[in-house]
């Protein structure tokens, strides 16, 4: 696959099938995701992989749990109790991300600080800008090798010190990013409907020379 092809085809797949991941195509995708530029130099990263049955489940479940309370604090109630709205959030991550209990494989991108001289403005957000480079490499190389991923950065923020303590992290670096790898039942095709209702086109996001000078 052209790596146009990779970029656009790439999609946040939800459902996986139980497929296994080989190694080989596994140590590939880890090894092209650390080849993104980081800042200074400083590779202030780890990937690190959850294959373990056991410790997948965990992962799985903390993460449809985190979803469930995304849900609710981001839908609108309409005209449900908080009881009924809470079940709804609930039903909705379970139906939404259930899969993610038999995937093969997650990813966790970790923050591994490596130390900034006193004073030194915006290091942590220079770390995990170099974090995101490396997510991005692996999403694109698991498309292009027929995998799916989908960028996880909000669910799992609801129980990190629980996350830290399945995959043995210590308080000090930051689980920042998780995704599933494994072999989708479909790739995506389009967006999403709610999506496609506020779905910006390039041209409006790109400012010539001044904001708000949009080629929209």
């Amino acid at each position: 696959m052209e790596l146009a092809d990779a970029i656009r085809k790439r999609r946040a797949v939800r459902t996986y099938t139980d497929r296994p991941v080989d190694d080989e195509t596994l140590d590939r995708l880890l090894r092209l995701a650390l080849r993104a530029p980081s800042g200074g130099g400083q590779q202030a990263w780890s990937l690190l992989v959850v294959r373990d049955a056991e410790k997948r489940r965990a992962v799985a479940d903390l993460i449809i749990a985190g979803g469930a309370q995304y849900f609710a604090l981001m839908r609108p109630q309409k005209d449900a109790t908080d009881e009924e709205h809470a079940a709804w959030a609930s039903e909705y991550a379970e139906g939404v991300m259930s899969t993610y209990r038999q995937v093969p494989a997650f990813v966790v991108g970790l923050l591994v600080p490596r130390g900034y001289p006193e004073g030194f403005p915006g290091g942590y957000e220079d770390d995990l800008i170099s974090l995101a480079f490396a997510f991005e490499n692996l999403m694109l190389v698991a498309r292009e090798a027929g995998l799916g991923s989908v960028p996880i950065t909000a669910f799992q923020r609801w129980e990190k010190d629980r996350l830290r303590e399945i995959i043995g992290v210590p308080p000090e670096v930051d689980p920042a990013i998780v995704s599933p790898i494994g072999y989708p039942e479909s790739f995506p095709t389009g967006l999403a409907p709610a999506l496609k209702r506020n779905f910006r086109p390039w041209r409006a996001l790109v400012h010539d020379d001044t904001y708000g000078n949009t080629r929209a």
